[in-house]
């Protein structure tokens, strides 16, 4: 049976038992009285069914709301009378999303007033991007597309443990953990330590696609310490942290061929095998302080710093080989071996001071400097064995020293209890230096000094209006990369305007312009999103919205590897249209009814000059409908018809369209 179908049949089934229904017990669930503790809360569970048909991994990057049973929700929480439980006098647990939803998640919390709070948190994220890489371009061939693809899984999870000895001191134990781990796919051309000149052509003209799944994990373990006497809180953490990376990558097929299908001559030149194996273990020592504190009664005063040092070993092993051009131009076949062992130290420290100075009631002084200094300092040791040549070895000593400086100045006006109005300027200064064998390396060395002048305000009039926003621009005096913007200016505004209680108007603009003229690049972004809401009662309300932005960029680019360096124009734009509505009713006690949906409408193209635009316009939208009725004593029946379709005007390969059911059950106790 189709999805639309099982609705339909659900629906007769539910309009036919509801005289029935109507006639129940309405009161509500009491707590459980259980270990001591007053107990109260709700689930729900869920069936979700999928229809999906074309390109399936653009669904599962898009939603990846797949069929199967789910925990949608579950909520419990406990209070016991003062005194009673020894133990805990609050309790609460709650999850959502398991059984295979993106985002996971799950809380536990269990405290005694004035003794300790305990917390668990833990969530998983899903995160799958698999682009058509099959498809035919404009251009006429297969396969010349990004070829970056993951399916991976993110898992976050932390317990925290707050020891209150006294009102005023208080013990903090935490850990957390985070992994990611998955599949990817991704692009490598083979280079290699040592490597000829004339390798450079070939490399920039064979980037290979190669199997990379991925293991990582951080581990961090701190304790500190908070006290509080009278208008001061001094905070201090002390621990330890982990981080371990493993990856490896394959060539998928062999013989394989270079993504790069344009140049004929690489049909010619496969890579027969790569075995490629790199991995980091990094640990620090972790020293956090902070304080707050009133000096004198109009002053505040606050500040902290920050430690770290990251140090460890990094290990890089490869072997591949295939057929390139050798030093006459001919095709021959060739073989690489190439070994690398590094160390790493990674210190960094962050010091901050800042003040709040009380002139008026109605006016005050906030001065903020913030001080960070990175270093990273690594020697690593290469061999590499080319053609069963003279080995190549040497070692390598790289040190970059980042050190930026942060004074943020503003003063705030309260003339009225309406308006405020906050101008101020940020000053920065970063220099960032690049030594190589302890030699100066100009081209990543450089000190800049930005200005960054920002006036932002606040009015109410009265409930039925109010706005907000700010305008703001920086300059920077050098540009560290070649789209670096050199100027930037910005505004964004928030309006709102509410002339009874059933009706509402929100409307909110950002524009931001910025240029290079070195590159010859520029970039323009507006945007304005618009919402209207009207509420009859509380069984009818309806909204709707309009959003539109725009975007521009266009500049120089340069590729610099290889024998003769190619220059092009790449110019991006894009204008999106973003419809919403919906609506909510309950025409009778115990029934609501809720639709709402979206239609986003994408157009405009990137293209390099002279050749046709890979990505342009696209229409994707999305409708739901929910239908619920209470039953009294038994819970809530939810269920919830999702549609949606995807679809690309050049890259036809990505469309996908969906149906998704979904059937929710939740009950109270």
């Amino acid at each position: 049976m189709r999805p639309v179908h099982r609705f339909l049949a659900l629906i007769t089934l539910f309009l036919a038992t509801r005289p029935v229904l109507m006639a129940q017990d309405e009161s509500e669930p009491s707590p459980i009285t259980l270990g001591g503790f007053q107990n109260q809360g709700a689930v729900t569970l869920g069936y979700r069914f999928a229809d999906i048909k074309g390109y399936q991994p653009q669904f599962l990057q898009l939603f990846d709301l797949q069929k199967g049973f789910r925990l949608q929700d579950f909520n419990m929480f406990g209070e016991s009378e003062p005194g009673v439980n020894p133990f805990a006098d609050t309790y609460s647990l709650s999850a959502s999303g398991l059984g295979g939803d993106p985002f996971p998640t799950a809380q536990l919390t269990v405290s005694k007033t004035r003794l300790y709070d305990f917390r668990v948190n833990w969530r998983q994220s899903y995160y799958y991007w698999n682009q058509n890489d099959r498809v035919v371009l404009p251009l006429g061939l297969a396969g010349l597309t990004s070829n970056h693809d993951w399916a991976t899984v993110r898992k976050f999870g932390s317990a925290d443990f707050t020891l209150h000895a006294t009102n005023n001191l208080r013990f903090n134990f935490n850990y957390y953990r985070t992994t990611d781990s998955g599949t990817l796919f991704t692009t490598r051309a083979p280079d290699f330590f040592g490597s000829p000149g004339y390798w450079g052509g070939y490399v920039r003209a064979n980037p290979y696609y190669l199997f990379a799944p991925l293991n990582d994990e951080a581990n961090r373990f701190t304790g500190g310490i908070d006290y509080t006497l009278r208008s001061w809180t001094l905070h201090y953490n002390l621990g330890y942290q982990t981080f371990n990376e493993n990856l490896n990558l394959n060539n998928v097929a062999s013989p394989e061929r270079s993504i790069d299908t344009s140049a004929a001559i690489t049909a010619n030149e496969p890579l027969l095998g790569l075995s490629w194996s790199q991995s980091r273990r990094l640990t620090t020592p972790v020293s956090e302080f902070s304080f707050t504190g009133k000096p004198f009664s109009d002053l505040e005063w606050r500040g902290g710093y920050i430690y770290y040092r990251y140090a460890g070993p990094a290990s890089l092993d490869q072997s591949f080989n295939g057929i390139a051009p050798n030093s006459t131009g001919a095709l021959a076949p060739y073989s690489v071996t190439q070994g690398g062992r590094a160390t790493v130290t990674e210190p960094s420290h962050v010091l901050s001071q800042g003040f709040t100075y009380h002139i008026d009631d109605w006016w005050s002084i906030d001065l903020d400097y913030r001080y960070s200094r990175f270093t990273s300092d690594a020697i690593g040791s290469f061999q590499s064995l080319f053609n069963g040549a003279t080995p190549a070895a040497g070692q390598v000593h790289n040190v970059w020293r980042d050190g930026l400086s942060d004074l943020d100045f503003s003063v705030v006006f309260t003339p009225t209890n309406k308006l405020i109005i906050r101008p101020g300027v940020r000053l920065m200064k970063a220099d960032v230096e690049a030594l190589e064998d302890g030699v100066s390396d100009p081209p990543r060395t450089l000190e800049t000094k930005t200005v960054a002048p920002e006036i932002s305000f606040g009015y109410e009039p009265s409930k039925i209006f109010s706005i907000r926003g700010d305008f703001r621009s920086f300059t920077n005096g050098a540009s560290y990369t070649a789209i670096t913007p050199h100027t930037r200016t910005g505004t964004h505004l928030v309006f709102r305007f509410k002339p009874t209680e059933k009706v509402s108007l929100e409307d909110e603009m950002s524009l931001s312009d910025s240029k290079l003229i070195d590159a010859n690049f520029k970039s323009n972004i507006r945007s304005n999103a618009a919402t209207l809401s009207y509420s009859l009662n509380e069984r009818f309300s309806i909204f709707g919205g309009f959003t539109y932005s725009s975007f521009f960029a266009a500049g120089n680019i340069q590729y610099a590897r290889g024998t003769v360096p190619l220059s092009n124009f790449l110019t991006d734009q894009e204008v999106n249209r973003v419809w919403q509505a919906g609506v909510e009713a309950k025409p009778v006690k115990g029934l609501g009814l809720r639709l709402a949906g979206n239609f986003d409408r994408s157009t405009g193209l990137a293209a390099l000059t002279g050749e046709p635009p890979a990505y342009g316009p696209l229409t994707w939208p999305l409708v739901t409908g929910t239908v619920y009725y209470d039953f009294p004593k038994a819970g809530r029946l939810s269920i919830d018809l999702q549609r949606t379709y995807y679809i690309e005007q050049i890259v036809t390969g990505n469309n996908f369209s969906a149906n998704m059911l979904t059937i929710r059950w939740t009950r109270n106790f």
